[in-house]
């Protein structure tokens, strides 16, 4: 999930994609098949996020993915019965750690809680994890209770890789990962999870930020200048604390900002593809910003009136497909966050990059992850 604001497309400046960066999404396709991915997220208020969990089981089940793992960073008790609906709806097993009221996971304090159930409340009709189970789930829809937490799930995925095989795709806020950092050795391993970060990942993708500088953004005045996925809620120095640690491991990470959304819009006509009766469908009709009553109709029923910013989609495609120098350009440099999660762009060297959408191909991607989503290739 990203900002929920459908905001203004910025084209931004800076150093581009070497010649060496793939050319092609084909390419991409080709070098990066069956990557091993881990994906981490909030499942919700924002649309974007269910249809990026059908991208994940349809790359998955093209073989084009092992999707590893799927981990939850919400304090919501019906994230993991969400995922579970997911790999019950695609025929997967796909493992999932997620909230629960185990005592050793993510301890969320109650201001986070608090405007965690603010944001469904003011965006959504219901909250849709939990409408989802009710409308999707059966007897065998696993509930928060029967996942591991998610710090646990992490170490246990991590431990069964192999060195340096792992892509983490991070499209959401970061509570799991200062945890993470600080576990000790377990059943699963005797190392750290500091320590399997370093050895078992081989890089970083995160869906977060605006580049090159969030305060420009006009959207974020009530967080502090911070892109909502990087403002945790409040939560002051997830943010800066997670990135900062993870640069530090020399690991490639790429970004992929709010700001590059509102360029890739989806939502009908995938709606249409899908069928009413889908739970990503489903997520589209109980977000605010996208379905409404109609105006002197005389009638109550909802009616999906307008598209929605394909935040975490466009980074998952990048992340599987590729695209640089085809659809996006790479800008080098390093990020500065500060405690409340605002960031800005320093141009450069190094491990880090953020990706821009080029200009004019904005159709053609959008065609492309409306395609994803619904299973077409």
């Amino acid at each position: 999930m990203s900002t929920f604001l459908v905001i203004a497309t910025t084209i931004l400046v800076g150093s581009v994609c070497s010649a060496d960066e793939d050319t092609s999404t084909q390419e991409k396709v080709v070098s990066r098949t069956k990557i091993k991915l881990i994906y981490d997220g909030d499942i919700g208020p924002d649309p974007c996020d269910f249809s990026t969990l059908s991208m994940l089981h349809e790359y998955h089940n093209k073989g084009m993915i092992d999707l590893v793992g799927v981990i939850g960073e919400t304090p919501d008790p019906h994230l993991a019965s969400t995922f579970s609906v997911y790999n019950q709806l695609y025929g997967n097993d796909i493992p999932i750690g997620a909230f629960n009221s185990d005592p050793d996971g993510v301890k969320f304090n109650d201001d986070v809680k608090k405007r965690y159930s603010e944001a469904i409340s003011l965006y959504c009709y219901t909250n849709p994890n939990e409408t989802i189970y009710k409308k999707f789930g059966n007897r065998e829809t696993k509930t928060a209770d029967h996942v591991p937490h998610s710090v646990a799930m992490y170490r246990r995925l991590l431990s069964e890789a192999t060195d340096n095989s792992i892509t983490i795709y991070a499209a959401g806020q970061l509570f799991t990962f200062p945890a993470l950092f600080e576990s000790p050795g377990d059943q699963h391993s005797p190392l750290t999870g500091m320590e399997l970060l370093e050895k078992k990942v081989k890089e970083f993708v995160l869906m977060g930020g605006w580049f090159p500088n969030s305060a420009e953004s006009p959207w974020y005045q009530l967080t502090n200048g911070a892109e909502w996925n990087w403002w945790a809620f409040g939560d002051k120095n997830t943010t800066k604390t997670t990135i900062e640690t993870l640069a530090k491991m020399g690991k490639p990470i790429t970004y992929i900002g709010a700001e590059q959304g509102p360029r890739i819009l989806v939502g009908k006509e995938l709606a249409q593809r899908l069928g009413r009766e889908h739970p990503t469908t489903e997520s589209f009709y109980l977000f605010k910003r996208t379905a409404q009553v109609p105006e002197d109709s005389g009638d109550e029923s909802l009616v999906l009136k307008y598209d929605n910013p394909a935040f975490d989609d466009i980074a998952l495609f990048y992340v599987v497909e590729g695209g640089v120098g085809r659809f996006f350009d790479r800008v080098h440099g390093r990020v500065q966050i500060n405690e409340s999660g605002a960031n800005t762009w320093l141009p450069g060297e190094g491990n880090e990059s953020y990706l821009t959408i080029k200009i004019g191909f904005e159709p053609e991607l959008r065609e492309v992850i409306t395609d994803r989503i619904t299973g077409e290739f």
